[in-house]
């Protein structure tokens, strides 16, 4: 039985400006416009997405803030809430039902009717340029303030995107990225429910028989015969040439045994790596409830809450996320004829 993560999004409705159907879209083209997806069943489903990056792989279904999964996930198929995106307009004159007040109640609402997850939750406020929170007044800043601390005491991480042509295309291979750039990432980053690892010692054993290969080491079983006759020719007749005969049967095989060790802590760091992630994300989940039983300040929580995004963005760098994108940039730079740039 094949497992998805739901991810509600919404305000959703029928109109053609409606943010988050744009948002969803927008996020669905990108990855199924993305050479790991191209042949995946998800390429043409506007609720699917098919997640595949170096360490896992997994399915993430979209549906309404208060739809049920039954419109969307079969019989032979099982769902986990595991997040919400919820959508706003970011204008400060933006309508009564786009404005970022009017998400209070759609939160109220989709944590009574379901079982909100919180691997991933976003607040996106929708711009069609630059942000109108970004142009330096003092109503700006603190409108932006209040947004972030409302996010922060319901476990929402608060994010202005750009959804214009320009405004989706930049920002991707970021160190630190921001707009539609970062919804992408913490999308592709989230250790989803319906993960699956892939198997790291299949690589590694494949990358070690590519490098003998390379090297030209690829007789397993050479004749005896030959061998022998080999050998005999080569006998060293000196003390330097047998010293020398000695040294190199020593070394025989030692960079293959290090490669190998070397590929075995790196994937023994990786699986600790993910094993402290998971912990972080237990105690982002802590935070969020101590937070809203008043059991914590709110200065207190605004420093674990810093502390906590601290460690994941230092375990994101260890695991490597983002790596894909520069290896792709050099592979298809080097592929380019001479000349070309």
């Amino acid at each position: 039985m094949s497992c998805h993560s739901i991810v509600r999004i919404g305000p959703l409705n029928s109109d053609d400006g409606c943010y988050a159907t744009l948002l969803r879209s927008s996020i669905t083209n990108y990855f199924s416009s993305s050479s790991s997806n191209e042949d995946n069943d998800t390429k043409n489903d506007p609720h699917r997405l098919a997640i595949s990056n170096r360490y896992f792989d997994a399915s993430v279904t979209f549906a309404g803030l208060n739809q049920s999964t039954d419109d969307i996930i079969t019989a032979s198929e099982s769902a986990v809430e595991d997040g919400i995106i919820l959508v706003c307009d970011s204008s400060l004159s933006a309508s009564q039902g786009m404005c970022f007040d009017s998400l209070n109640k759609l939160h109220d609402n989709a944590e009574k009717s379901t079982d909100l997850g919180d691997l991933l939750r976003l607040c996106v406020g929708v711009s069609f340029g630059p942000s109108p929170l970004a142009d330096g007044t003092k109503a700006s800043e603190e409108e932006y303030s209040r947004r972030v601390l409302w996010c922060l005491d319901r476990g929402y991480e608060y994010v202005e995107a750009d959804m214009s042509p320009v405004g989706m295309e930049s920002g991707h291979n970021d160190r630190d990225k921001e707009g539609f750039a970062r919804i992408i990432e913490a999308i592709s980053s989230c250790m989803w429910s319906s993960h699956v690892m892939k198997k790291r010692t299949a690589a590694a054993t494949t990358s070690v028989t590519a490098a003998n290969i390379g090297s030209g080491n690829t007789q397993s079983q050479p004749n005896e015969k030959a061998n022998a006759d080999t050998t005999a020719s080569a006998v060293p007749t000196s003390d330097s040439e047998r010293e020398k005969a000695a040294v190199a049967n020593l070394m025989e095989g030692v960079d293959q045994d290090i490669e190998s060790k070397n590929k075995a802590e790196e994937i023994k760091k990786q699986e600790l790596a993910f094993h402290e992630l998971e912990r972080v994300i237990a105690d982002a989940k802590n935070i969020r409830e101590s937070s809203q039983n008043d059991s914590i300040s709110d200065e207190e929580r605004r420093k674990l809450a810093g502390d906590t995004a601290l460690r994941m963005m230092d375990l994101f760098d260890k695991l490597g996320f983002g790596d894909d994108e520069e290896d792709s940039d050099e592979t298809e730079a080097s592929s380019l004829p001479e000349g070309v740039e």
